[in-house]
C-alpha cells in the first residue's frame, strides 16, 4: 500500500487515472522517458486498458480490465506486465482540501516479495511523475 498527498482536487486526481490524455503524461516509471507512454483505454467497468511505458531501456507494456469504478472515489483494475499476470490495484481517493487530495494505491496477487519490491519502486517512480505533473499545473506563488 502507498498514500500520497498531490496538490490536486479529487476529481483532477481521479481524471489524471482514467483519461488516456492526461495518464500519458505522467504514466512511466522514469523520469526521463524516451516518450510518453502509449494509452489505450475503454474507461467502463469491465473496459480494457493499455499502458506502454517507453522508457531507455525498452518499451514496457502493462494491461488490464477495470473491475470497479466510483466516480471520484474509487478505481480498481487488474494489472498484467513481463513481471506479473493477474494481480490487482485499487485506487480510493480523498479530497483533504480543494487543492490537496490523498491517493492510497493498494497493488494486491503479487507472486514474491521480490516482484512486490519491483512494484512498489515503480509505482512510486509513477507517483513522482504525477506529483510532478501536478505541481506543473499549479501558479508559480503555489508551488513548494
Amino acid at each position: 500500500m502507498i498514500k500520497r498527498v498531490l496538490p490536486c482536487s479529487k476529481r483532477q486526481l481521479f481524471d489524471a487515472w482514467s483519461k488516456p490524455s492526461v495518464m500519458m503524461q505522467w504514466f512511466f516509471k522514469s523520469q526521463q522517458p524516451s516518450a510518453p507512454s502509449t494509452v489505450n483505454s475503454s474507461f467502463t467497468v469491465g473496459g480494457r486498458f493499455e499502458v506502454i511505458m517507453h522508457l531507455q531501456t525498452g518499451d514496457y507494456r502493462h494491461h488490464g480490465d477495470y473491475r470497479a469504478i466510483s466516480r471520484y472515489s474509487h478505481i480498481a483494475f487488474t494489472w498484467n506486465s513481463h513481471l506479473v499476470q493477474s494481480s490487482l490495484v485499487e485506487l480510493h481517493f480523498r479530497e483533504l482540501s480543494p487543492h490537496r487530495s490523498e491517493l492510497t494505491l493498494t497493488h494486491t496477487l503479487l507472486p514474491s516479495e521480490e516482484v512486490r519490491t519491483k512494484h512498489v519502486e515503480g509505482w512510486n517512480g509513477c507517483l513522482d511523475n504525477l506529483e510532478r505533473f501536478f505541481t506543473d499545473q499549479l501558479p508559480l506563488d503555489q508551488r513548494h
